[in-house]
């Protein structure tokens, strides 16, 4: 399925075992290993672990996929620790069940025009607005001292005390977090003046494509201002400079149904959620860039 150039085995002296597959692009050392594992086979964390420590002791090796020749996931090197994969897949390749969107990223690996700096650069993103969603939620769900002190401060308090961050700190909890999400929507609903009631999920929507677009680097700062959402009776739009006719997109989401609409093409979701949304990202940057340049 993947179109792949120099493919060799290579061995492994430290463990004595081979990876399946380690794919070379010409180059002296291999650049990408695939651990291969049966159709009938479920991927596991075990399997990653094993694919994990081949890459370990390759260190040319910058991208690692395990599959079982229908589920394809992709890794790439953990750029912090520059040692070892990222624990999570950037994309997962599904023969059975996929999308424009994922055959776009699939392109990204044919051998005509594969170039590895560019596939890290997309994976490095997709990993940043991941890393991004689960420290705002441990931010949030075990607020620190330092966040206790700026509220305090907000609250107009000068010094604070071991006793006054303690209560600061139990006050941060999912009563209070929805509370204050309740007031922004009522206050995003006020300024629109439309009535319509502008749900958690479309604020969740709203917030993840404009991140994403802000990760571009074809969007200036100045441009993401131009930015906004409407919501409508039938639908809730992201537009470009508040204008019905420069929609980026089109948001539609019922009990159960959760659906995007660029260009007027409509695509499902799984969820609400960064990595299901980010699978949209070329899409909704080319739409942005026709309205804001």
């Amino acid at each position: 399925m993947i179109i792949l150039m120099s493919i060799m085995q290579i061995w492994l002296t430290k463990k004595n075992r081979r990876v399946d597959i380690a794919i070379t692009l010409g180059k002296k050392e291999p650049i990408m290993l695939v651990e291969c594992k049966s159709c009938t086979s479920k991927l596991t964390d075990n399997h990653f672990r094993q694919l994990n420590e081949y890459c370990l002791y390759t260190p040319s090796a910058k991208i690692g996929i395990v599959t079982n020749g229908i589920i394809y996931n992709f890794y790439t090197i953990n750029s912090k620790l520059k040692q070892g994969l990222n624990t999570k897949p950037f994309f997962s390749f599904d023969l059975l069940n996929y999308g424009s969107s994922d055959l776009d990223m699939l392109a990204l690996f044919n051998h005509q025009n594969i170039e590895i700096k560019r596939i890290i650069e997309e994976a490095e993103e997709i990993y940043f607005l991941d890393e991004f969603d689960n420290a705002l939620f441990e931010t949030l769900s075990n607020p620190s001292v330092d966040l206790a002190k700026i509220i305090y401060r907000n609250m107009g308090g000068l010094r604070s005390n071991d006793k006054i961050i303690s209560q600061i700190k139990e006050l941060v909890n999912s009563t209070s977090l929805k509370t204050t999400l309740d007031r922004v929507i009522k206050k995003e609903i006020a300024s629109s003046n439309s009535g319509v009631i502008t749900t958690e999920e479309e604020i969740k929507a709203y917030n993840v494509i404009k991140t994403i677009l802000a990760m571009s680097s074809k969007i200036k700062s100045a441009q993401l201002e131009r930015i906004s959402y409407r919501d409508l009776k039938t639908m809730f739009i992201i537009t470009v400079d508040d204008n019905q006719n420069k929609q980026i997109c089109s948001i539609i989401f019922k009990d159960n149904s959760k659906v995007i609409e660029i260009n007027k093409k409509p695509y499902k979701l799984e969820d609400v959620s960064i990595s299901s949304i980010t699978k949209l990202k070329k899409e909704l940057t080319e739409m942005a860039l026709d309205y804001l340049t």
